[in-house]
């Protein structure tokens, strides 16, 4: 055998050294040195990168938002006839959005409606009480009232309004948000009267 023969396998040897070497340390648990990752890389692969370790990433659904039954939509002032209506206030659209930070699922939601002017209504500003709720596994976790501002002019008797909510969270777990949470959304007149200032009494 020629010089320069043994000189190649010498090469070759200590080059497959090497690589085995590469393979027992990650075989051992021990992610390899980017030294031993290209050496593996041209002998076995030809110079190919090897794939690289992803973490698994979960397809997370968004909660759905709807209208909790019955409150749509409702009127004030005398509701027995049709001349007592002061203004109808309601409910026509929803949307929602989800974002993920960590492990909170971040909920958005947009809430469209109308307020129209009854016979006994008078154009000017009224307060409409949306109410949000949060339920997870059967319970209430969360809910809050958000007093919307509608505006109607002399010139028209009723005006559109849109709120958005961004201030929802989550807790993600090993459940699906989408089938773990959902989020509830109606008026509540009565909530808003209940939930309003109080008159301090005269001594």
């Amino acid at each position: 055998m020629s010089v320069g023969a043994v000189s190649v396998r010498l090469v070759f040897l200590a080059g497959l050294g090497a690589a085995l070497a590469a393979c027992q340390s990650t075989s051992s648990g021990n992610e390899p040195s980017p030294t031993e990752r290209r050496v593996t890389e041209r002998i076995f692969f030809g110079g190919t990168k090897l794939p690289e370790q992803k973490e698994e990433v979960r397809d997370l659904g968004c909660p759905a938002a709807n209208i909790l039954d019955g409150t749509a939509a409702y009127r004030t002032g005398d509701t027995t006839q049709a001349r007592g209506v002061a203004y109808q206030a309601a409910i026509n659209d929803l949307a929602r959005e989800c974002r993920q930070e960590g492990n909170t699922m971040r909920i958005k939601v947009g809430i469209q409606g109308r307020v129209l002017l009854g016979e006994a209504g008078k154009p000017g500003t009224y307060t409409i009480p949306v109410r949000i709720a949060v339920r997870g596994n059967g319970q209430t976790l969360s809910t809050r009232l958000v007093p919307v501002a509608v505006n109607i002019p002399a010139s028209d008797n009723q005006a559109p309004f849109v709120t958005v909510d961004d201030s929802i969270a989550v807790p993600i777990t090993a459940a699906d948000p989408a089938e773990q949470y959902s989020v509830l959304i109606g008026l509540d007149p009565q909530g808003a009267r209940q939930t309003g200032p109080r008159r301090q009494r005269r001594n």
